[in-house]
């Protein structure tokens, strides 16, 4: 246990104690913090980060938790995401290093103008959002996720926006994450062979997820609804300026 694996455990746990709490942001934390550090290759990293997701989801899901999602915006966004996940898995083997820089920095752009925004507007809509916006979420969420593990930041956009309670918000991004990553593990699992050191740190992450997840469902942040938007937009803002950092 080297000083690169402690530091990474700590992203895992950091990551897990918010996504339980808030519904997203474990992929954000990590995969931001260990490529600034550089503690390990993307590829490596995002298998672990998917890995370990599904065991953040399903501990944050426990107990009946998902009953509690907003079904139709989970039912659009699953649909349209899960083919776009398979997309930006190959997309990453495909570009390379030179071309995964140019997409996190036009990622990371995108991220930082819309986070902006929502913090500006952190007040909830009146009404829904339409099944349309729903489905491009899900789909720019795919390409994000399948390339960096990081489905979070558009499907957090759209469902903070929601006139939904926080509890229906953070089920239903806990569901969809967990879907995707299920997804983009068996499906790097099949396509390509995973080093041994890869599934040792998904294994000493099980842990440190589960004792994080469960911490965060017995102490969670004390914070309104509002400040927890603004918690989530300020998020957001980190991993946009991560991504355009990385890449410059």
């Amino acid at each position: 246990m080297d000083t690169a694996s402690l530091l990474l455990l700590l992203f895992i746990a950091l990551g897990s104690y918010i996504q339980a709490t808030t519904g997203f942001a474990f992929g954000l934390i990590v995969v931001s913090g260990v490529s600034a550090l550089g503690l390990a290759p993307i590829e490596v990293t995002a298998f672990v980060v998917s890995a370990l997701s599904l065991t953040n989801a399903a501990v944050g899901l426990y107990g009946g938790q998902w009953r509690e999602m907003n079904f139709r915006a989970f039912g659009w966004m699953i649909v349209s995401c899960l083919p776009t996940t398979l997309f930006g898995v190959w997309l990453l083997g495909y570009l390379g290093d030179n071309g995964v820089n140019l997409l996190k920095l036009c990622l990371g752009g995108f991220i930082v103008v819309s986070s902006l925004v929502m913090m500006a507007q952190s007040h909830r809509r009146r009404a829904a959002s339409s099944s349309f916006a729903f489905a491009s979420s899900g789909v720019l969420a795919g390409v994000m996720g399948g390339m960096f593990a990081t489905f979070g930041p558009p499907l957090t956009f759209m469902m903070y926006r929601q006139p939904d309670s926080l509890a229906k918000i953070r089920a239903t991004l806990l569901s969809i994450f967990c879907c995707t990553a299920a997804i983009r593990v068996m499906f790097v699992s099949a396509s390509q062979p995973i080093e041994i050191q890869t599934w040792w740190l998904c294994l000493i992450g099980f842990p440190v997820v589960v004792v994080s997840s469960l911490m965060a469902r017995r102490f969670p942040l004390p914070l309104s609804s509002r400040a927890m938007r603004l918690f989530a937009f300020s998020l957001l803002l980190f991993s946009g300026g991560s991504l355009i950092w990385q890449a410059v």
